[in-house]
């Protein structure tokens, strides 16, 4: 009969299952989102075992151009080599497929991206566009305010692709001589 974790150990070993099985690096929030709909974690515990994770050198926070992911280190992955089994089997299983339906949400989520920052000289909108790791797009524009930023930020993730085929139609075109 197997035995199974409970409490900080389990929440722990589900966040090192989620990170491993994902099939990109997975970013803080859709670690949260898999495991708080995934599992009976809440987010406390999520953020304890999260932090603890990241202390203890099993997961690793890797800076990308639209914010950091947590990915498994050699000692996160020999963890869970070894204790992967303590998870119940239907809760890897409903983990598994909630990754492959989301799949695709995750990557754009990935791709299209950004960070607002606040200058001295007032709020700055970052927006990019990566593709295999490298960002293929990058707009920087002032805001007026953080309010405005946030309307705009809250539109590029639609509007992303759109702009990139604008901008890409019109700097590739031919000029007629």
């Amino acid at each position: 009969m197997p035995y199974f974790t409970h409490g900080e150990t389990k929440n722990k070993l589900i966040l090192l299952y989620i990170a491993a099985r994902a099939d990109a690096i997975p970013t803080r929030a859709q670690l949260y989102r898999t495991a708080i709909l995934n599992s009976e974690m809440e987010y406390f515990a999520f953020e304890e075992a999260l932090g603890e994770l990241i202390e203890d050198g099993l997961l690793t926070e890797v800076p990308k151009a639209f914010g950091d992911c947590l990915g498994v280190t050699d000692l996160g992955r020999e963890a869970l080599c070894m204790f992967e089994k303590s998870i119940p089997q239907d809760e890897r299983r409903k983990i598994d497929e909630y990754l492959v339906a989301h799949k695709t949400d995750f990557l754009h989520e990935t791709q299209i991206s950004s960070r607002i920052e606040k200058t001295d000289s007032g709020v700055m909108l970052h927006l990019f566009i990566t593709e295999a790791d490298r960002v293929i797009l990058s707009v920087s524009l002032a805001a007026a305010n953080e309010e405005q930023a946030m309307a705009m930020r809250s539109r590029w993730e639609e509007a992303g692709e759109p702009v990139y085929n604008y901008i890409w139609d019109i700097l590739s075109k031919e000029q007629k001589h």
